[in-house]
């Protein structure tokens, strides 16, 4: 079992002030934990790439209901998104930076730079990302 020290949830309908939100509960957990300053901006960055992509694309830019779970366990933090809104398009197995030009496409090849692990998967509920940054690496 998690101490709830260790752990914060937020459970929204994404709109204007969703990644306010996200940031707001990642804060929380790091003034509660002694987390690396490195490992603290990895995470928050990908965790504003992936949650910005699931704003804006998952609902075609209406609300989506929003599930962010993010613990901290020995050596590890991991954050779990789940939404309702459609399946992302993604292959991870081919994740790259576009090209210099290209005004989109880095968010989740940044996120997928900075973490140890992310992962998609769809299945009845939604969507389900989950990003995990190792506290040692």
């Amino acid at each position: 079992m998690t101490n709830p020290d260790e752990r914060r949830v937020l459970e929204t309908t994404t709109g204007p002030e969703t990644l306010e939100k996200i940031q707001r509960i990642l804060d929380e957990l790091w003034s509660a934990h002694d987390i690396p300053e490195l490992v603290r901006m990895h995470t928050d960055l990908a965790v504003s790439e992936i949650g910005a992509n699931i704003i804006e694309h998952s609902g075609d830019g209406g609300p989506v209901r929003l599930r962010m779970e993010v613990e901290v366990v020995p050596g590890v933090v991991r954050v779990t998104f789940t939404d309702n809104g459609h399946p992302a398009p993604v292959d991870l197995s081919h994740v790259a930076m576009p090209d210099e030009m290209s005004e989109r496409g880095r968010g989740l090849a940044i996120a997928y730079r900075v973490l140890d692990e992310l992962s998609y998967r769809r299945d009845g509920e939604g969507n389900h990302w989950t990003l995990v940054r190792h506290i040692g690496s």
